[in-house]
């Protein structure tokens, strides 16, 4: 088992109603400057029901909030998110785009 900082992350918007945008990969590594590894939704999928666990952490703030799984309803589908906790920064859906 593994941990891994998401530090980027990449969108595309929901083929289905409500119109929202979900994340299909993120970039991983230590430095919020670049990131050192790429992973598609999918892989971390797979790679979290293996016991990887996935994180992000606040530029600013320094909190870390855990990555977790859940079944978007609407889409039918499984995606990701960062667990809530009243801090922005280390929101999964505020971190920058992986270019």
């Amino acid at each position: 088992m593994a941990t891994y900082r998401i530090i980027c992350i990449n969108q595309e918007p929901a083929r289905n109603p409500p119109q929202h945008a979900h994340i299909v990969a993120v970039g991983v590594g230590n430095s919020p400057a670049n990131f050192t590894s790429r992973f598609t939704l999918a892989q971390v999928l797979q790679m979290m029901s293996n016991g990887d666990r996935f994180y992000t952490q606040g530029v600013n703030s320094g909190k870390t909030a855990s990555v977790e799984k859940y079944h978007c309803a609407p889409c039918g589908q499984w995606h990701i998110r960062s667990t809530a906790d009243c801090v922005s920064d280390n929101n999964l859906d505020n971190l920058p785009n992986c270019a």
